[in-house]
């Protein structure tokens, strides 16, 4: 089960922000499942640029949905290279194991 603590996720609106994991940039929980959306005005895109990215490999991994290809999955120790909406929102779903905890990522977005 969830404790309060664990809870993340949400919906992101504005220009630009950052998302990172829970307890960033110490060590996310086990067990998490968070999801941000983040949503631009209509007609704009989004860019989600990674500065710091470290989760257990195949294990804890970030899905991001609303760019191309449709569905990009995010695992391991290397920074992913920035990922381009193809419509005005994106979403990431962050979900971790019960073992093996790492830093976890930060990204900071703009519309």
């Amino acid at each position: 089960f969830l404790t309060a603590e664990d809870a993340c996720g949400g919906t992101m609106r504005g220009s630009s922000g950052i998302i990172s994991s829970p307890n960033f940039p110490n060590e996310y929980h086990n067990n998490a499942d968070c999801t941000w959306t983040i949503v631009a005005e209509p007609g704009d895109t989004i860019s989600l640029i990674f500065t710091d990215f470290q989760m257990e490999e195949k294990y804890d991994y970030l899905e991001v949905e609303g760019s191309e290809p449709p569905t990009i999955w995010l695992s391991g120790m290397n920074i992913p290279p920035p990922v381009i909406s193809n419509k005005n929102w994106l979403r990431l779903h962050f979900v971790t194991d019960s073992n093996h905890r790492f830093r976890g990522f930060s990204a900071h977005y703009q519309g």
